[in-house]
């Protein structure tokens, strides 16, 4: 029930990095490969197939490699992706080209910053819904696009419900005919460096917030919301570029009403509302545009990589992850009773070079999952790795190397796999496998991995073991 070859263990793979230096991404210290190298003097050097069986274990050495073992990869969609804890709000719309066309929309109510009854003699002047964007974008930032229109909430959100983004979509009642915009919405490029994006509102609804609040209908919180349960942040429906993110919290973010005493009409008088207060976003996608078949649509449904062009993805906002499984790793029971996994080091994941594109973010670290049988995360495995400059970083990241399959520069993940080897063997935990998460999971980060019969890409598991009779 073993793929590849199984022999004495002599060596290990390296790979040189993407600096020109070999780079092991394989590696096992020197002393113990010499140990289990004279160990292994005089094994007999079988191959094994899937659906063989494996070779007799002989019975003076105990030092096995198994070359490749065989792994199963799914992509599976999450049950659910919450939003309404993040500080972030997503507006936009980008047709990737594998994952078909992504719209991101945000919603948030509106909080007081104090009590709110102007005096009735004040004039309006205008209101503006000013927020602060961040340096992330998805999507072709050349490009212009509407940033943003303006939408009024109907319905209120709740206080105590989780509030999803997928793949269980939190119903939303907004007015998506009547636009708050004063005038069309701004239609420019979604500039990386931009700091600031202000928006005119309709003076109309400016006139009767103001107007309401000098009445004293709009003096508490509750009656506030129950005016305007909030807004909704959405891109033009022929926009195709960048999805924009925004930070909800940040010092600025707000809708400001600005008026002025009549008897002193120079000094300028405002009043701001905070959209920090409940908000969230939701991302769909269009899989009609996508170049890759058969993504999961059910949720906690998994699909096999042989039907998704032999490669997986992981992708946050959209709920994907990879699910690895290594359906005979307690077959190697059969070299004797007493197993111990020297080495299980790195799935060699591959990112393939085509799936990369400078419209995305960097392909996201990885926090690994164990699972059950259905697909649901039950804790980590790993949420931890060393980055290019040997730092520790959280979630295991993807680094540079050169691809002894391809020779040329790829990005791979790597992470240490003896434990769970190991405890499968034991049989300390079931063989359900590993689930692989984006580390950002509510972001629309994306990452694709080659899967285990990818001839270019090839997912791959090599596990050293000594048995002791």
């Amino acid at each position: 029930m073993i793929s590849g070859n199984l022999t004495p263990v002599q060596h290990s793979s390296k790979v040189p990095a993407g600096s020109g230096r070999p780079r092991p991404w394989l590696r096992l210290p020197y002393a113990l490969l010499l140990v289990l190298g004279l160990l292994a003097v005089g094994c007999k050097k079988d191959v094994s197939s899937i659906g063989v069986g494996l070779p007799d274990a002989q019975t003076n050495t105990g030092a096995y490699l198994i070359d490749t073992l065989t792994i199963r990869a799914s992509t599976v969609l999450r049950d659910s992706v919450v939003t309404s804890g993040s500080d972030y709000l997503l507006v936009g719309r980008y047709s990737d080209p594998l994952l078909g066309t992504l719209t991101a929309k945000s919603f948030f109510r509106l909080g007081l910053m104090g009590a709110f009854q102007p005096d009735p003699t004040f004039v309006y002047d205008s209101l503006t819904l000013t927020l602060k964007p961040d340096t992330y974008r998805y999507g072709d930032t050349t490009k212009t696009q509407t940033l943003f229109e303006v939408h009024r909430l109907i319905d209120q959100l709740s206080d105590i419900k989780p509030l999803f983004a997928a793949p269980r979509f939190t119903p939303v009642n907004y007015d998506s005919t009547t636009l708050l915009n004063k005038g069309a919405a701004p239609v420019r490029r979604a500039r990386p460096n931009a700091d600031i994006i202000r928006l005119p509102l309709n003076d109309d609804f400016g006139r009767d917030l103001l107007a309401k609040a000098q009445a004293g209908q709009l003096a508490t919180q509750d009656a506030f919301v129950a005016y305007l349960p909030g807004l909704v942040l959405t891109t033009a429906a022929a926009d195709n570029a960048a999805i924009v993110r925004m930070s909800a919290s940040a010092a600025g973010s707000a809708m400001i009403l600005y008026y002025h005493d009549p008897t002193n009409p120079t000094a300028v008088l405002s009043t701001s509302f905070t959209p920090a207060a409940r908000h969230f976003y939701q991302i769909k996608a269009n899989r009609s545009t996508a170049g890759t078949p058969n993504l999961p649509k059910l949720s906690l449904q998994g699909i096999s990589s042989t039907l998704t062009g032999e490669q997986t993805f992981v992708e946050g906002a959209l709920g994907l992850q990879t699910r690895l499984e290594f359906p005979y790793l307690t077959d190697v029971q059969q070299f004797g009773q007493n197993i111990t996994v020297t080495s299980a080091t790195a799935l060699t994941a591959l990112v393939p070079p085509g799936s990369i594109t400078p419209f995305a973010p960097l392909p996201p670290n990885l926090t690994i999952y164990f699972t059950d049988a259905s697909n649901h995360p039950i804790n980590i495995y790993l949420n931890s790795g060393i980055d290019a400059t040997g730092k520790q970083v959280v979630g295991v990241p993807s680094l540079t190397g050169i691809s002894a399959q391809t020779n040329i520069e790829q990005s791979v993940y790597s992470w240490p796999m003896a434990a769970y080897c190991q405890a499968v063997i034991n049989r300390n935990i079931p063989n359900n496998g590993l689930l692989l998460s984006s580390v950002t999971s509510t972001l629309p980060n994306r990452v694709v991995l080659g899967g285990p019969r990818n001839t270019q890409n090839k997912l791959k598991l090599r596990l050293y073991f000594i048995t002791a009779n």
